[in-house]
């Protein structure tokens, strides 16, 4: 009946190296970063600001005329602006012109012109990249506010337009020049209409443009694959939940079912073969090296048994035949004087002292107890101090994995201890691999999952 119960619960067996089928996915392609197209960040609220500069003249033309030419009406000009660019081709700004004027009568006034900008830059309109800044830029502009003469105090309503070009000298600041006209009420120099366009200041001037905060634009990357991708994500995790939730019913169905499983077996004196003897939730224990191999291996290379001209250990060839430990043999129980023991240790044909064991976790070739790596260098120690050489033996669990799975998996065990042996400074040459693949000739059975060093004289 225990065996009838045994292979309904044991599940199949898993090879060491293999993931469980119903954890597969469907891969995720990585996402290849594409852009809008003609569209570009501003890099926000502190990007792109400007401060222009200017110097130049100005010359009033209204109605009357008055006497003198337009060179009779040019003054001094002032013209400082402020702004920002919204997009690559659209900025507003704030700007103050003034200084003075010649009327109609050939006075000098004062005045100023306080006005607000809509900017249109031509040239980043016909680009289609706009990650590079320009060399030239040409850019028209609108603009309305109040103008303000010291003749009569008034503050009638002016339009300005004009067109301002720019010379990149670097990335921040630029040369810059200007010209505009303002359109303002026949009133403005206290003749003519108020309600009637009629005067007008036209204005040029030169000076410099710097760029405060963040310089430049960049392209907006286009977030429709990554949405794509997170659909593809959310759906991944919920079938991930989905299969789990299954595994923790079945594994709660498989606890009942080993629990009915264990008292059977413990009524029928079983628990010890099928290796269910320890409870649920305590740590396994493994059988430990007592370092004794080690220990009377040290006590024996001391002595003079092994010439007994020089006390120095000749370096022999391997002979044909290396007898395996007595582990491996049960059958052979041969007593050998220890004068034949010491020989056949000294001509090659049996491997010195006890073997030395080192237990791996199920499926890897992690060292289920990390103190075990204080044996690599004690014997590291000894096959340097004495000449020997090590054969490093493989072995896997055969109730679990398959053949083909057990024979890598043991492979790479005894790879892994020869790669400490190696580190602790053991050569390639002095190191033999063998691989035993499944096997299960210990008990426990964990026990099975090892990797041995037997030392030898070659």
């Amino acid at each position: 009946m225990a065996v009838a119960l045994t292979g309904q619960t044991m599940a199949a067996p898993i090879n060491d190296d293999e993931q469980p089928e119903q954890f597969m996915q469907e891969e995720i392609v990585p996402v290849t970063v594409t852009y809008l197209d003609n569209v570009y960040s501003n890099g926000g609220w502190d990007a792109n600001w400007f401060i222009t500069v200017q110097g130049g003249m100005s010359a009033f033309l209204g109605k009357p005329v008055g006497h003198g030419d337009f060179f009779d009406r040019t003054k001094p000009l002032l013209n400082i602006s402020a702004g920002k660019w919204i997009t690559p081709t659209v900025a507003v700004r704030a700007s103050f012109q003034g200084f003075q004027l010649t009327d109609a009568f050939m006075e000098a006034r004062k005045y100023q012109n306080l006005h607000a900008d809509l900017m249109y830059n031509i040239t980043n309109a016909m680009r289609e990249d706009y990650e590079m800044l320009n060399k030239w830029d040409l850019i028209p502009y609108f603009g309305i506010g109040l103008v303000h003469n010291s003749y009569n105090g008034a503050k009638p309503f002016g339009m300005t337009l004009g067109i301002a070009g720019r010379y990149r000298l670097t990335d921040r600041l630029h040369l810059t020049g200007e010209i505009s006209n303002t359109f303002t009420s026949k009133a403005f120099d206290g003749w003519g209409e108020n309600k009637i366009f009629g005067d007008n200041l036209a204005q040029a001037s030169i000076g410099l443009t710097y760029t405060i905060g963040k310089n430049g634009w960049k392209r907006v990357v286009d977030p429709k694959p990554y949405m794509f991708q997170n659909d593809q994500l959310m759906s991944q995790l919920e079938n991930a939940n989905s299969k789990i939730h299954k595994l923790n019913v079945q594994k709660a169905k498989d606890a009942a079912s080993l629990a009915e499983m264990r008292k059977i077996l413990e009524i029928e004196g079983l628990l010890d073969k099928y290796d269910l003897s320890i409870p649920e939730g305590e740590v396994k224990k493994y059988p430990k090296n007592n370092y004794s191999g080690l220990n009377s291996l040290r006590a024996r290379l001391r002595g003079k048994n092994w010439n007994e001209d020089d006390g120095i250990h000749p370096r022999l060839a391997q002979t044909d035949k290396v007898y395996e430990p007595a582990a491996w043999n049960a059958a052979d129980t041969t007593k050998l004087d220890p004068k034949e023991y010491f020989r056949l240790m000294k001509d090659g044909k049996i491997f010195v002292g006890t073997p030395v064991f080192f237990f791996f976790r199920l499926g890897t070739t992690d060292l289920n107890e990390k103190a075990q790596i204080i044996n690599v260098r004690e014997i590291a120690s000894v096959i340097k101090r004495y000449g020997l050489s090590a054969r490093v033996v493989g072995a896997a669990d055969s109730q679990t994995g398959s053949a083909y799975t057990n024979e890598k998996l043991s492979q790479k065990r005894a790879r892994y201890i020869a790669d400490l042996l190696k580190k602790q400074g053991v050569p390639e040459d002095r190191m033999e691999l063998q691989y035993r693949g499944g096997i299960n000739s210990y008990i426990p059975m964990h026990g099975n999952r090892n990797t041995c060093i037997l030392l030898y004289f070659k």
